[in-house]
């Protein structure tokens, strides 16, 4: 029986889960995510001892991570939400630390094949699936027929950088980025500039009828829309899957989103924009990986 380990390293949550084949089911733990990488690779590895009975092995691990990856060794680039992160060998501490290959992608990446098996692209045998992830950043990936497109530097599915107008710095360190003013934090920032309140806050305070809340939502939505518009002119996909705690907002999020991705797009591009249908898309996705993976 084969024992697949799947992480889920986020801006802020950890993720792990165990399945015993790629079918599933996954166990999972979840906790916050610490304010470092030495602490979060501590508090992951903890998650995965849980889960695991002593001194079981484990035949392969897959990593969703949220930043940049460098795809031929699984060694972190850079992450933009937790500081620390920068050129840890992620990939080469796990071989090590598990005894077993390990594949790491970025969080939108693994989301994006998660939702190509499991979820919106399930039925799909062959075409094009965009995953966009909006939550404390800004993320995607690219499935073409069924493979997964990283592109010649693993930078590929990066949506959270495209231009979104207006001048808020992003976390990047350029200005006007989709993730400077669609992401959780972003419309936080927002509706509340003293940081007093959370998107999860404004997605409520909109639902109850908060006029401010709900025009900062639909602003976050129709920017959401302009770069699946844009992405519908290069990629021309059957399928965008919209995940992210931002992508439970709420209607206003995604009747702005709607119309904006509408009114963008060239006649004839017509792709099925849709919510994700996995909560856990990058952790699936990571398990997913895991269980191609032949050492």
């Amino acid at each position: 029986m084969t024992t697949l380990l799947a992480l889920d390293f986020g801006g802020t949550k950890l993720a792990a889960g165990v399945a015993r084949d790629d079918t599933g089911p996954l166990r999972v733990l979840r906790t916050a995510s610490p304010p470092t990488a030495d602490a979060g690779l501590s508090a992951m590895l903890g998650l995965a001892e849980r889960l695991l009975p002593y001194g079981s092995p484990v035949d392969a691990v897959g990593v969703s991570f949220g930043g940049h990856v460098d795809p031929t060794d699984g060694t972190i680039r850079r992450s933009l939400q937790v500081p620390g992160w920068d050129g840890v060998p992620l990939g080469a501490l796990l071989r090590e630390r598990f005894g077993a290959p390990v594949r790491v992608v970025n969080d939108g990446a693994a989301g994006a094949v998660g939702e190509w098996w499991c979820g919106a692209g399930a039925s799909m045998a062959k075409g094009t699936l965009l995953y966009l992830t909006v939550s404390t950043g800004v993320g995607g990936g690219v499935l073409l027929d069924g493979r997964l497109h990283e592109g010649a530097n693993g930078m590929a599915g990066e949506f959270g950088h495209l231009p979104a107008g207006g001048a808020a710095v992003c976390t990047c360190g350029r200005r006007g980025c989709l993730e400077a003013v669609a992401s959780g934090p972003a419309i936080a920032r927002a509706y509340d500039p003293t940081g007093a309140v959370d998107a999860e806050r404004v997605a409520a305070a909109a639902r109850h009828g908060d006029a401010r809340a709900a025009a900062v939502l639909s602003a976050a939505g129709a920017s959401v829309g302009d770069v699946i518009a844009t992405l519908a002119c290069v990629l021309d996909p059957d399928v965008v899957a919209v995940g992210g705690g931002v992508a439970g907002s709420g209607a206003r999020f995604w009747t702005a989103l709607h119309e904006n991705a509408d009114s963008g797009m060239l006649p004839g591009a017509r792709p099925r924009i849709v919510p994700a249908a996995l909560a856990d898309a990058p952790l699936v996705g990571a398990c997913l990986l895991a269980a191609h993976l032949d050492g």
